[in-house]
């Protein structure tokens, strides 16, 4: 006989499938240790109020519970699992891993759940009875991080216990007599359970990411002390399409050449600019991987950013195809030439001549231009030397200069009078910084310490700056001596001079004329617009009024739409009376098509009108600053500038700098003094 449908705890519950096991949960009072019980299995004759029915995919034996890897998926789980703690019982024994990896699989991004084994899988060894007495043991939880990690506070715990004593008293024959009971409330020390935890903190919201061995060692501890105990589980991000290389001749081999005689021949590369054969493979597309699902501590999944992918066509240039077969996509050359690798592109070429934009030493390599996604430099970069590339590292210190081309910079030594340039990537300095140039307009610089240094960027993080040139969108500094910084917003923890140069802060305000005078303008156009499109609407009016002119564009209509069909007599008086009006009918056309461009500039302008109104309200956003503490001369002014432009776009390094400390750039003084702190937000009294 097949039961789908049972009633635990007075509601109606409804497993997947067959419901083959019940585990009867006793009444009986558990051991300090809260382990409670053991807990028989019988059959569904004697299911209890506080039963817990095991579905298909459960199974009991010696051994204890067991999940059917082929049909525990992830909802019906988690329905076993909620009905199971709803009904006050909990796993004992649990492998939480185990139950995670049922509950929650994060599996790769759009690739299905893919094959499980068929071995039952041993998750707990029993059900338990939560008494009621231990519910109240386990307390609230402490939401952290925004959610990020939950905290607890772990202390002695106490089991209240009655104690009946009896009183005694003398009977009419002067016996000693039992005369009533006496009733004395203690607290018993206990301990929590750790299985008993899992369920506690299950029906209070934390469903994922418990750190079950640090919960386990806290409570055999008995130390009182708030821990973390569960941390969200973080997604897996994917791997970014790539090209695996098919050939050694991408690479230069800038050797010695070997003559026939067996001689060296040190005027020549072995190959300098390499040749390829017609026929040969030279790139193949790695397709992208999508990453894991994460989860938050409340079980909701967190979706890993997809993977970028690209068309393997736009790296093909002339001299080469795509072949795609089930191997994969290939470029191919077509015929044999010289290989080139445009960097400026990122296309690959083979051509008939050679083509060199790397420069030639003959005692170095000389400068370096790097296609490839990633690089890694373990030796110094000399001064004067250039490195071009994307996404590189450097282990040992730079003297030269970098160029990214997109990507992440990060160099694990020190800058010393050299540059890194990108293009709107992310450039990051472990150590120090020392009389450089670092760019990144539309980036981001991440330094640990500078000096002397012109910083120009979207946005800057220094934990310490002297003597800095700062120019930024969004600059936040721990301590900031003798700096000259222009931002729209800054957040600096300690400001001052050093050597007798003040700290300048210039906040970059923005300067609306030229957004008002257009947004004016467009009020202007629009009225004049309007009384146009009045105009004609009202010499139309005036000439499709006439009689038999009305009558005649009424009829049009209805002609156009099919709802009349004239004879040949009606016909011929139609074109007789169209010729006779002839000339007010045109009129009416270029009436109708001056007043339909009207209407399309009129909409036109409203739209540009919008925009403008829209770009005023932005622009005013998140412009301030906080400076939390004041320890020499610190000078704060403000400067107008163009909205929704970067700080003096358009001007070199060598335009900029002296702009920074210059008086006549400063509109207002916002604050001068040598101590205290200063916290200003820029707001917009002339907006609408």
């Amino acid at each position: 006989m097949l039961f789908r449908l049972a009633f635990i705890g007075g509601c109606s519950v409804a497993y997947p499938e067959t419901l083959l096991l019940m585990i009867s949960l006793p009444a009986a009072s558990p051991s300090p240790s809260g382990s409670g019980s053991t807990s028989p299995v019988s059959n569904l004759v004697d299911l209890g109020a506080e039963g817990v029915l095991l579905p298909d995919f459960v199974s009991s034996s010696p051994a204890g519970l067991m999940f059917d890897p082929q049909r525990a998926d992830a909802l019906p789980v988690f329905q076993f699992v909620e009905r199971t703690f709803a009904a006050n019982a909990y796993f004992a024994e649990l492998d939480y891993a185990v139950l995670m990896s049922f509950l929650y699989p994060n599996d790769v991004m759009g690739s299905g759940t893919g094959p499980r084994s068929s071995a039952p899988v041993r998750f707990a060894a029993a059900i338990h009875h939560f008494a009621a007495e231990r519910r109240p043991l386990y307390k609230g939880v402490k939401p952290v991080d925004e959610g990020e990690r939950i905290e607890y506070v772990f202390e002695a715990v106490h089991l209240e216990r009655v104690l009946e004593t009896p009183l005694y008293g003398i009977d009419e024959h002067g016996m000693s007599v039992i005369v009533g009971q006496k009733q004395e409330v203690f607290a018993e020390p206990t301990r929590l359970n750790a299985d008993e935890f899992v369920a506690a903190m299950w029906l209070k919201g934390v469903r994922c990411g418990l750190d079950t061995k640090a919960i386990r060692e806290i409570i055999a501890s008995g130390k009182t002390e708030r821990i973390t105990v569960a941390r969200r589980i973080e997604p897996t991000p994917g791997v970014d399409a790539t090209v695996q290389e098919l050939t050694d001749c991408l690479h230069r081999d800038d050797s010695p050449a070997i003559l026939p005689s067996g001689k060296v021949d040190l005027r020549h590369f072995k190959n300098r600019f390499p040749q390829v054969a017609a026929d040969t493979p030279l790139l193949q597309k790695v397709s992208r991987q999508f990453g894991r699902l994460g989860f938050e501590t409340d079980g909701k999944p967190i979706e890993p950013p997809p993977p970028r992918d690209f068309n393997i066509t736009d790296i093909a240039g002339p001299g080469t195809r795509v072949e795609r077969s089930a191997s994969g996509e290939i470029v191919i050359a077509i015929s044999d030439g010289f290989l080139n690798i445009d960097t400026q592109t990122q296309m690959i070429s083979v051509n008939e001549k050679i083509i060199n934009r790397d420069g030639v030493n003959a005692r170095t390599t000389g400068d370096l231009a790097l296609a490839g996604d990633q690089f890694e430099e373990h030796g110094e970069v000399q001064e004067g030397r250039v490195v071009q590339g994307r996404h590189m590292t450097f282990q040992a210190d730079v003297f030269g200069s970098i160029q990214s081309l997109g990507g992440r910079v990060h160099l694990l030594a020190n800058l010393n009078g050299g540059q890194i340039r990108s293009t709107g990537g992310v450039i990051e300095v472990a150590q120090r910084v020392s009389q450089s140039l670092l760019e990144a307009r539309e980036g981001e610089v991440i330094l640990a310490q500078a000096e002397g240094t012109t910083i120009i960027a979207g946005k800057v993080r220094i934990g310490r700056a002297t003597g800095c040139d700062i120019v930024a969108d969004e600059v936040e500094i721990d301590e900031a001596l003798a700096c000259a910084i222009t931002t729209r917003q800054a957040k600096i923890r300690l400001a001052g001079d050093r050597k007798g140069l003040e700290t300048v802060l210039t906040l970059w305000l923005p300067d609306f004329t030229v957004l008002d005078a257009k947004r004016n303008e467009a009020n202007t156009d629009i009225s004049a617009l309007e009384q146009k499109v009045d105009a004609q609407q009202t010499a139309l009016a005036l000439l499709t009024s006439q009689p038999e002119l009305k009558v005649y564009l009424a009829a049009a209509d209805t002609m156009k739409a099919g709802a009349v069909k004239l004879s040949d007599a009606q016909e011929e008086r139609w074109r007789q009376t169209t010729a006779r009006l002839a000339k007010p009918l045109k009129e009416v056309r270029v009436l109708r098509a001056e007043l339909a461009a009207l209407r399309l500039q009129l909409e036109r302008e409203r739209e540009d009108l919008l925009t403008f109104k829209a770009q005023r309200a932005d622009a005013g956003t998140n412009i301030g600053c906080a400076i939390a503490s004041v320890v020499g001369d610190v000078t704060v002014r403000s400067t107008n500038g163009a909205p929704g432009i970067a700080i003096y776009a358009g001007l070199s390094v060598q335009d900029i700098k002296p702009k920074l400390r210059d008086p006549r750039v400063s509109r207002q003084q916002l604050f001068r003094d040598d101590c205290g702190s200063f916290s200003w937000v820029w707001q917009d009294e002339a907006a609408e």
